[in-house]
């Protein structure tokens, strides 16, 4: 085999590995279709502070937006709580027991 020959098998075999290793990482990096819409359901101007201590999960929602949003409080293991308008400014406090679990605000 000639050197020329030998430098095209490695060249080959490497740039085999790297697309392996490469397609191989693709799954692990995207996100769900489902998370994506779930994560712009509502605008980045509405906030979420909670807290999971104790008995009761406490979770307040400030809209932070120029405008009124019609939102909802989603659970996982719980029935999703209902829809609220939050106006400019507003802080609302909600709470739940347990096995709920906060999965997000979805518009309404």
């Amino acid at each position: 085999m000639t050197k020329l020959r030998l430098l095209e098998r490695k060249a080959a075999i490497y740039a085999t590995t790297v697309a392996v290793a490469t397609t191989s990482l693709v799954p692990t990096l995207t996100v769900p279709a489902h998370a994506r819409v779930a994560a712009s359901d509502v605008p980045y101007c509405v906030k979420t502070q909670l807290d999971s201590r104790g008995y009761y999960d406490k979770l307040w929602v400030t809209n932070t937006c120029g405008y009124t949003v019609r939102a909802k409080v989603a659970l996982a293991h719980e029935t999703d709580l209902y829809c609220y308008t939050y106006a400019r400014g507003e802080t609302h406090y909600w709470r739940w027991s347990w096995p709920g679990r906060f999965d997000g605000l979805r518009r309404c």
